[in-house]
């Protein structure tokens, strides 16, 4: 369903004009946190909204105990929860959050004065993952460097560097985009990043405000075929559309980029020979020759046997 509805205008003061969408399919167990993380920031939300995308547990429940504004949705995905969330939104900027991760209190009232005078499309900061330990394992994206102004989409194609929950974006910008590509199993996120920051500038604020809790292994194995059946091609159709903006050394770096990550975890996770051959691709075409290869034999079968071997030599001392 697109996105149809008028963008409301922009106010004089923006730090007032926040809507908060949090999609939530089956989000029992970490909602509360999430919303509790909102209603805490020193710069309060104008409102919250809850699409409930086809939960079946209590979480429409939980939602309605706390007053905000609940939709219910059959269950459509994330990016069609965020669409509806930002179809009913009264105000200019948006600002996302999943309904398993959090916020720090000042997320609000540190970011939005980055919209003060410039017209930015959407602007971000820095994430902290928190595995399923409780454990801080540190900067979401440690290994990618953040970007700043009109430029940045050129980064975005080759790594995503931005976490869905840190985003605050322009409702007028992400109704005329036609919100989320609902057709993207996972990837939507990267996509939609990209196409706004085809359309303007954005901005950073360099701290680490928002905390994304990590799933369960399991789930985080199944979306490694989605990054070759989902992203990789989304990835693509971006090179794709713009022509002649990209050199062919532009082209040819973010394609081994994109496919050095992916082969990388594959390799990492077992896929052996589907991973090897994503590194070998990444390798010809130039992209970080010394790690790829470091890799392929780290976490390869000799690099785990003397990993095994090292554990059992250590494990007399440390018992």
């Amino acid at each position: 369903m697109p996105i149809a509805a008028p963008a409301p205008p922009l106010g004089a003061d923006p730090s007032l004009d926040v809507s908060v969408v949090i999609p939530a399919f089956d989000a029992a167990a970490t909602l509360e946190r999430a919303l509790l993380s909102v209603l805490a920031q020193t710069l309060p939300a104008a409102e919250i909204i809850v699409v409930d995308d086809g939960s079946t547990d209590s979480t429409a429940e939980i939602a309605a105990a706390f007053g905000v504004r609940l939709l219910q949705q059959h269950h459509q995905g994330a990016a069609a929860a965020r669409n509806a969330g930002i179809r009913v939104a009264g105000s200019p900027w948006i600002a996302f959050l999943d309904a398993d991760d959090e916020w720090l209190p000042d997320k609000l009232a540190r970011q939005m004065p980055l919209h003060h005078g410039q017209d930015l499309v959407f602007s971000y900061c820095r994430s902290n993952e928190i595995g399923p330990d409780g454990v801080d394992r540190g900067d979401t994206f440690a290994d990618a460097a953040p970007r700043r102004g009109d430029q940045a989409w050129r980064a975005l194609l080759a790594s995503n560097f931005v976490a869905t929950p840190t985003v605050i974006a322009a409702r007028a910008r992400l109704v005329a985009l036609g919100g989320f590509d609902t057709r993207l199993k996972v990837g939507e996120d990267q996509d939609m990043w990209i196409r706004l920051a085809l359309d303007g500038a954005i901005d950073f604020a360099d701290e680490s405000l928002v905390r994304v809790h990590i799933r369960p292994a399991g789930l985080s194995n199944l979306r490694v075929d989605d990054e070759l059946d989902y992203t990789w091609p989304m990835v693509m159709r971006h090179l794709a559309a713009l022509g002649p903006r990209l050199s062919a050394a532009e082209r040819r770096a973010i394609k081994g980029e994109r496919l050095g990550r992916i082969g990388r975890t594959i390799y990492a996770r077992g896929r052996l020979e589907t991973g090897a051959g994503l590194i070998l691709h990444a390798i010809a075409l130039r992209n970080r020759p010394w790690r790829n290869v470091y890799h392929l034999a780290a976490a390869g079968p000799p690099g785990r046997w003397l990993k095994q071997r090292r554990r059992s030599a250590l494990a007399p001392l440390t018992n």
